[in-house]
């Protein structure tokens, strides 16, 4: 049998195990996954098993991995606006969530550019300084959008209203998320190849925006209607036309996400399209290609470096830095509102959840050259920490305002 098969059952077992014990204690399966491929990886299998590592993690079995990953990451990317599409059908103004968003991202962004520009001479000394400043500053301000739904779906005990917003206020950071990328390999191309040439690209990028959203979506609204095709064959013109919008996006030197996601946003309202891509696509990769690219993710950490202690510290600064940005901003943002106390620290800690966005943007940096395999290291890490904190700590809040209104209640019965 070939070791990229081997790799591949192991992959999908320790997936299967791992996110039934994180679901099992309340966790979003997401989280079990990627602690999977941390056991595949260099930290555990490599240094317990030796001899098994070397035969299952070739280079060459690790390449057809990273190739399905690739492709499951587009299967997700498709997905991305029908959560949008769900969210913005919500009831209620936009002016709430955008400023919960304006100012997460802001005050999180500032403290990950600050942080990043301390740290680069430590954990990424070869890493060009802007990209790798900026990079820093888009992960500890990005939240993700797909897992914070699970969550919310998942978990009942979040308020009502706190959860609306936090999914209304994740979509605009998605969108700042995928620009800020965009501009990040910009910068990236001006200092390998010239600034003229990063100027062409972005331009290029632009364009292609814009024809695929303002041309080919008005086109395809009015023709979809006049034309007689089967379901599936639907879904097989749409997966085609991902795999080339993302190809095209590759090729201009950014990554297949940002093409995924434009073609996802060309068909996904057209045509019943998402029934059809779930019933035909969807069930699929959620089974076989998305673990395989959380696990993937999870396999390329490398948690030998934090025997060192100097990288301890620079994650806990991460850790910090990213939390409090991210709560304290959206609490400002949800108190300016005039929300409560209780649902505006409730938003906060939603929206500092991390997960697909966070590691696509990983991904993007460590094979972009931005990041070094130990910053790589630390804000997964990071964003693995931030997402397993959300239930407990959206548990913590209940129980204590539970306490309060008993509190309340006893004492307005003694009063009495």
């Amino acid at each position: 049998m070939s070791n990229w098969i081997v790799l591949v059952c192991l992959i999908l077992l320790a997936c299967k195990v791992c996110g039934r014990v994180a679901t099992m204690f309340g966790q979003s399966r997401v989280v079990g996954e990627i602690v999977a491929g941390i056991l595949l990886g260099p930290t555990v299998l490599g240094t317990w098993f030796p001899q098994i590592s070397e035969k299952v993690l070739t280079p060459e079995s690790t390449e057809v991995v990273r190739a399905l990953g690739e492709l499951g990451l587009i299967m997700l990317m498709v997905e991305v606006p029908w959560h949008a599409a769900g969210v913005g059908k919500r009831k209620g103004g936009q002016l709430t969530p955008v400023l919960i968003a304006t100012l997460g991202v802001a005050l999180s962004f500032s403290l990950g550019c600050f942080i990043g520009a301390w740290s680069k001479t430590s954990i990424a000394p070869a890493q060009p300084y802007w990209s790798y400043v900026i990079f820093c500053g888009v992960a500890l301000s990005a939240t993700a959008l797909p897992v914070l739904v699970s969550i919310i779906q998942e978990h009942r005990g979040i308020d009502v209203q706190a959860g609306r917003l936090a999914l209304s206020a994740a979509v605009y950071t998605d969108v700042f998320a995928w620009f800020a990328l965009a501009l990040v390999l910009t910068l990236q191309f001006g200092g390998t190849v010239g600034l003229f040439e990063s100027v062409i690209r972005g331009a290029a990028l632009a364009l292609y925006t814009g024809l695929m959203l303002l041309v080919v979506r008005p086109w395809l609204k009015k023709r979809i209607i006049h034309i007689a095709l089967g379901e599936r064959s639907r879904v097989g013109i749409a997966l085609v036309y991902c795999l080339f919008s993302a190809q095209v996006t590759a090729m201009l030197g950014f990554h297949h996400a940002i093409g995924a996601v434009l073609a996802a946003y060309v068909f996904h309202d057209l045509y019943s399209m998402e029934q059809a891509w779930r019933r035909w696509i969807g069930r699929f990769g959620h089974l076989f290609l998305a673990p395989i690219f959380f696990a993937s993710a999870g396999i390329q950490v490398s948690l030998g470096a934090f025997t060192e202690p100097g990288l301890w510290l620079w994650l806990l600064l991460f850790l910090l830095g990213g939390t409090v940005g991210k709560v304290l901003g959206s609490y400002i943002g949800a108190r300016a509102s005039g929300l409560k106390p209780k649902v505006s620290i409730e938003v906060g800690v939603l929206m500092n959840t991390k997960g697909l966005v966070e590691l696509v943007i990983l991904g993007v940096g460590l094979q972009a050259g931005v990041l070094s395999e130990s910053s790589y290291s630390i804000i997964l890490v990071l964003a693995l920490i931030s997402t397993v904190l959300t239930v407990p700590l959206i548990a913590l809040l209940s129980w204590w305002s539970r306490k309060n209104a008993s509190a309340f209640k006893v004492s307005s019965g003694s009063d009495v």
